[in-house]
């Protein structure tokens, strides 16, 4: 090969080179490109996923305070109402307040059954029914022909497990928040005032 020629085939290697280099240049812009543009689509998401994770939270969090709040409200209706029968006080018709603390434990309820988790509604559903039993107990309309010491026997009974089930619900709707690492189950005096039963 002489010298034209060798001259001439490192001028075309040259500018193929040059040509290629600018053409794998832009090549790799273009993969750089499309990598950053998907990182950011994958932190929009993830984004947009802690967004909806924290909107699911505060929702659950607001619902699991009133359905909380509700279902402390009708125990302790119901307690009064309990109490009222054993020391005779009024005619034994169902308090006003009894029906309108069921009634918004009945609103709450509904709403908790839309975001609450498949723990909380059925520990919670567990805790409604068993009040609406005791409401049935203590209510003349409701009550079955039993002897009225019976029905308080049974409407006593009935609170207390009551009592346990709302400490139940109050931490298993904290457990599902995050905020509680302790049992679901009472501990044994625990938040009971002195002399009640366990």
């Amino acid at each position: 090969m002489d010298a034209t020629t060798s001259s001439l085939v490192v001028a075309v290697v040259g500018v193929l080179g040059t040509l290629m280099s600018g053409l794998l240049t832009h090549r790799s812009a273009l993969r750089s490109k499309t990598v950053e543009l998907e990182h950011a689509r994958q932190e929009k998401r993830e984004e947009r996923q802690v967004l909806e994770h924290r909107e699911m939270l505060e929702a659950r969090r607001v619902s699991y305070a009133a359905f909380n709040q509700s279902l402390r409200q009708f125990h302790a209706a119901l307690s009064q109402h309990y109490l009222d029968l054993v020391a005779g006080r009024g005619d034994g018709e169902t308090r006003p307040e009894v029906e309108e603390a069921r009634r918004a434990l009945r609103d709450v309820y509904a709403e908790a059954q839309m975001v609450a988790s498949d723990e909380v509604l059925t520990i919670g559903g567990g805790v409604v029914h068993l009040l609406s039993g005791v409401q049935s107990l203590l209510d003349p309309h409701l009550r079955e022909d039993d002897p009225l010491e019976e029905l308080l026997a049974e409407a006593k009974d009935r609170l207390g497990t009551g009592s346990e089930g709302l400490y139940e619900v109050r931490q298993t709707m904290r457990k599902d928040l995050g905020i509680t690492e302790l049992p679901v189950e009472r501990p044994h005096g625990y938040d009971t005032p002195q002399g009640e039963g366990s």
